[in-house]
């Protein structure tokens, strides 16, 4: 036993016979609470524009299958407005809404650059709007989640599929844009 346990650890000989049976020989050294789920849809485009405010943002138009939203995405340089027009693209659904610079986002679109700088956004080019995608037996989305616990979970693509947190994504078929390959954001 080190001098610092002996200070924060008194003797099991010293604490009430109750006491010491009743603790946990030893707990896990890192309990980790899941990640937050993320809800997973497909969506159409259905319009893309400039941000008014800001030159590194668009601002698109969704088709989320019951409704219809606005998202503001970080794609500026690697897609023409004219070309995600009508791109299946896969959205996080249940992301806290959010002002960027003045526009609401109501949603971010999933996509991975690779490490030449190349953009490819995750589409599922045969599914409908609003189709969930989800690993299979996975919990249940979340109602609401941050950017930052949205962030708690790792979600991959590559040329055998995507997953997230090590399970594969199911729902329909999944494919990235370009050929790009890593991690989504």
């Amino acid at each position: 036993m080190t001098n610092e346990q002996e200070r924060q650890d008194p003797p099991a000989a010293s604490m009430p016979e109750e006491q010491a049976s009743s603790e946990p020989e030893s707990a896990p050294a890192e309990e980790k609470n899941p990640p937050p789920v993320p809800d997973l849809r497909t969506a159409r485009v259905l319009d893309a524009r400039d941000h008014p405010n800001a030159d590194r943002l668009l601002v698109m138009d969704i088709n989320l299958g019951a409704e219809t939203r606005q998202i503001v995405a970080g794609i500026v340089g690697h897609y023409e407005l004219d070309d995600l027009k009508g791109k299946p693209i896969v959205v996080v659904a249940n992301l806290q809404h959010a002002k960027l610079r003045g526009e609401v986002s109501q949603g971010m679109l999933l996509a991975a650059e690779n490490e030449e700088g190349r953009l490819g956004l995750l589409l599922a080019p045969d599914a409908e709007a609003g189709t969930r995608v989800m690993p299979d037996n996975g919990p249940e989305p979340d109602p609401e989640i941050s950017f930052q616990g949205f962030h708690e979970n790792t979600l991959l693509a590559g040329p055998e599929g995507v997953t997230m947190n090590g399970a594969p994504l199911q729902g329909t078929r999944l494919v990235m844009d370009r050929g790009v390959f890593g991690k989504l954001r």
